[in-house]
């Protein structure tokens, strides 16, 4: 499998394969939107910044990162965790459920606080 990218990024891509196909258990499964029109909250810069951390988490959970709030607690509902955001603010919610709505600014930190209740 190549995707012409780093090498970092094709064993992830072949993480989530493996998962999807149910032949491979545990850890994070990562849900996130391609970029669209609709976009409100900077997926792939969230994720550049936290996908190594994620990935290195042992526990079996689905975290969602997803553009805009159309997307967000609707299509990722059943995802453990998940962030998603539209005009400078940003959506933490659980299982569908919105929990807060905070600044760009507060969100990260908002997030790994939530993550570390699970």
């Amino acid at each position: 499998m190549s995707l012409s990218d780093s090498s970092e990024a094709e064993l992830y891509t072949g993480r989530e394969i493996l998962s999807v196909l149910g032949l491979r258990r545990g850890g994070v499964r990562l849900v996130s939107c391609p970029r669209c029109g609709r976009a409100g909250f900077d997926v792939h810069g969230f994720l550049a910044k936290n996908q190594d951390r994620l990935m290195r988490l042992s526990r079996d959970i689905t975290v969602a990162v997803m553009g805009c709030v159309v997307n967000g607690p609707g299509e990722a509902r059943n995802a453990d965790i998940g962030i998603t955001g539209a005009g400078g603010r940003v959506i933490l919610f659980k299982r569908g459920e919105i929990l807060k709505t905070l600044d760009e600014a507060e969100a990260e930190e908002a997030f790994w606080e939530e993550l570390e209740k699970l």
